[in-house]
């Protein structure tokens, strides 16, 4: 299988060490910054490296778009209309524009697109879905999420300014780059999203162009209400998700790698301890893609399910 990987930023890095983890070597990677494709080739199992997407001649099965949001969509369009499977890093976009155009050419050509919302492969988020669903908690009421941590720890290896994070017009704020717990939450309530209430504001004095914080408050067609708080500004790395129901509640810990449990009728806490690497996640994501791949399948998320998460995010970011 011959891969493309567009992209050789902190997330470019850690995919294609993972594509090597999991025995795929045959990988181009395309960068604009030659100290990323130096360090690429100096550190990972890869064929060759492109400055400039007008170098390569070569077809691929399979291409990683790994840049900028503001970049995903062009990129993608590029490749799909090659007739290529798409891995699409988070968020599908910065907006909603050619998605539907996108839609159209995977649907034409049978192609298969996933979009990395890995903490969909967490094994403690995953475990507490499956509590949700084999009835652990009974009717579920609330969701309670929340992420923090400081911009300038995210990727100690570049100055956080120059990130997209920090840039409007590359995709970037809290909103878009913190929309895993949109995505999950979305995926947990598993319902029809009927209500967007939101506050967001860049409060500190970070050299940024974005939003740093934002609440949010969504209601779904099943009556569930679900609470997400976004930021880049907390000292230190907070993670963590609560869901509660008819019969008691669950809160995942990312950090601690645990599971709270508490049974109502008993009155009792059970805490479920896992030994668990973050990479994880990234590495079952890709098992999953080319699981796909290879039986025409479509993803656990996939550009559909990311549709709905971007046009959240829109919602979110117009202050509905």
């Amino acid at each position: 299988m011959k891969i493309l990987v567009i992209g050789a930023g902190s997330i470019g890095r850690r995919h294609i060490g993972n594509l090597n983890l999991l025995g795929y070597n045959t990988i181009d990677v395309v960068d604009v910054d030659k100290a990323r494709l130096a360090y690429v080739k100096n550190n990972f199992k890869v064929t060759d490296t492109f400055h400039d997407m007008k170098d390569i001649s070569a077809e691929y099965d399979v291409a990683f778009i790994l840049t900028p949001p503001a970049y995903h969509v062009e990129m993608a369009l590029h490749q799909a209309r090659r007739g290529v499977d798409l891995f699409i890093e988070k968020p599908l976009s910065h907006n909603t524009d050619n998605i539907d155009e996108l839609i159209r050419i995977k649907e034409e050509n049978d192609l298969v697109i996933m979009v990395g919302y890995n903490l969909r492969f967490n094994l403690g988020l995953t475990q507490l879905k499956s509590y949700i669903e084999n009835g652990s908690i009974g009717k579920m009421y609330y969701i309670r999420a929340e992420v923090g941590q400081y911009l300038p720890d995210w990727r100690p290896l570049q100055d956080y300014r120059k990130s997209y994070t920090a840039r409007e017009e590359l995709g970037g704020g809290i909103i878009l780059d913190g929309s895993h717990e949109i995505d999950y939450v979305m995926w947990l309530a598993d319902s029809t999203l009927t209500e967007v209430k939101t506050v967001y504001d860049r409060v500190s004095d970070l050299e940024i162009t974005v939003e740093d914080i934002a609440e949010v408050i969504l209601k779904f067609e099943n009556g569930i209400i679900a609470s997400i708080h976004l930021d880049m500004i907390e000292r230190g790395y907070n993670r963590y998700c609560k869901v509660v129901g008819e019969k008691g509640s669950i809160k995942w810990i990312f950090k601690e790698n645990i599971l709270k449990l508490y049974d109502g009728e008993s009155r009792k806490l059970k805490t479920e301890k896992y030994d668990y690497d973050p990479n994880h996640s990234y590495v079952e994501e890709l098992k999953n893609f080319f699981w796909c791949v290879k039986n025409r399948d479509e993803p656990l998320s996939n550009v559909y399910t990311a549709k709905k998460t971007l046009g959240t995010a829109m919602r979110i970011k117009e202050g509905e």
